[in-house]
């Protein structure tokens, strides 16, 4: 929860090379094997959706890059039908 609300405030500082270059090393640790069992909670993006919203701001935030093509290719592989209960399960609480 905290990651996401960090990223949202990404949005009002000024983005340079070096945070640029972080993030894309983020992206690349995000693949490797020590972080395998974060990459399998996107499988349950009904359980985490904060971890979801994170990695979608760090999308936002990237120049398309190869850090941008890797995170984007990673999102598009999380279940539909687990998105389309996360959204579901958003309307009904409001």
């Amino acid at each position: 929860e905290h990651a996401s609300e960090l990223v949202l405030q990404f949005a009002s500082i000024e983005i340079e090379l070096p945070f640029l270059l972080a993030i894309d090393k983020l992206v690349q640790l995000l693949e490797t094997p020590i972080f395998t069992h974060v990459r399998l909670h996107l499988l349950e993006p009904e359980q985490h959706p904060f971890l979801l919203k994170a990695l979608w701001g760090i999308l936002m935030l990237l120049p398309q890059s190869p850090a941008f093509h890797t995170l984007k290719n990673r999102l598009a592989a999380v279940p539909e039908l687990g998105l389309f209960r996360l959204t579901l399960s958003n309307k009904s609480s409001r």
